[in-house]
């Protein structure tokens, strides 16, 4: 069984001044990989009352689907190509590609009911407000859990907790 927590944390104000930071990077991250998506679906589809019999798409056409595999291959070149993004770290990057990727996919695939939620949007300044460390006890991880308590040694300022830990 898994058990998952949520905490909202109260960060010293240089902490909050880079999660800041973190999010507006992340949406920016967000926002380009969408206009990837957007831009694949663009080049390879074409409206059938307008589409050119003798001519071709301008551009180049790309050959592959830029999915999540894709895009997350691609994290290192973003982190060699802008140097603000080597401080976030790289599961945190990845969850922000699956929250996408999740939203892409009930636009595209219908639900058992045959709903399909709405086209992903491009996220505006402010609007990406929270982001995931996925990797319990690790260097990198928020906070460190030891048996069902957090470990007070890290010091990420106080959280309040929604419910107790239930063995």
């Amino acid at each position: 069984m898994l058990l998952t927590h949520q905490y909202r944390i109260q960060p010293s104000i240089e902490q909050q001044a880079q999660m800041d930071l973190w999010c507006e990077l992340l949406r920016r991250h967000h926002n380009y990989t969408l206009g990837q998506r957007l831009d694949w679906l663009r080049r390879t589809r074409c409206l059938v009352d307008r589409c050119s019999l003798i001519g071709e798409p301008i551009g180049e056409i790309p050959g592959l689907f830029p999915n999540y595999y894709l895009q997350a291959g691609e994290l290192k070149q973003t982190k060699a190509l802008f140097p603000d993004y080597k401080n976030i770290y790289h599961d945190v990057q990845q969850q922000n590609l699956k929250r996408l990727e999740k939203a892409w996919e009930r636009w595209v695939k219908p639900n058992s009911s045959g709903r399909r939620g709405g086209r992903p949007r491009f996220k505006k300044k402010g609007e990406l407000r929270s982001f995931t460390f996925p990797r319990v006890n690790s260097e990198k991880a928020l906070c460190e859990y030891q048996g069902w308590e957090i470990d007070p040694e890290q010091d990420w300022g106080n959280a309040n907790h929604s419910s107790p830990f239930t063995a």
